[in-house]
């Protein structure tokens, strides 16, 4: 897994969005401002046509939107707080505070790219489940604080991977 996977710049703390769509759109015209995408927009596109598929609400506040797409160079993580209680993913049944954008290039072996999703997942599934990190995630006033239990929690999964 990429150590530049999630950094401190693709780490928003007070997403205004008021859809779904809108909450993805400001996420992927982020990640072209911080220098991981030349096409927002069609990085955009690539994520809603995944996300038409199957919803990616993860369950505990929290959904995982990813796609493969030709529109980035390398695997990037980008993470928001959304600034509304009240945003909900794909219905009312179905509130959202943590958005965990996921994407990969085309290019990329498929068989390690599912490999690392799957780490991905498997280290965000981990953390939504303890209610402490949803609460440090909730009241975090500062990007290194997410990236340090995102960064301890990756790098588990990782060591437990290699002495497995």
């Amino acid at each position: 897994m990429h150590n530049t996977l999630i950094t401190k710049e693709t780490i928003l703390l007070n997403l205004d969005a008021k859809s779904k769509a809108d909450a993805l759109h400001k996420m992927c015209g982020h990640l072209f401002l911080v220098k991981k995408t030349q096409n927002p927009s069609s990085l955009f596109a690539d994520i809603t046509a995944r996300e038409s598929v199957v919803s990616t609400f993860a369950g505990t506040k929290t959904a995982i939107p990813h796609a493969i797409s030709a529109h980035v160079d390398e695997p990037v993580l980008c993470f928001a707080r959304v600034q509304s209680d009240e945003f909900t993913w794909d219905g009312n049944d179905e509130d959202v505070r943590f958005i965990f954008l996921l994407s990969a290039p085309a290019k990329d072996d498929l068989s390690e790219l599912r490999q690392s999703q799957s780490y991905v997942f498997s280290s965000v599934a981990e953390l939504i489940s303890r209610p402490e990190t949803l609460e440090l995630w909730e009241h975090a006033d500062n990007e290194s604080v997410i990236l340090e239990s995102l960064n301890h929690e990756f790098k588990a999964k990782l060591n437990n991977r290699i002495t497995n």
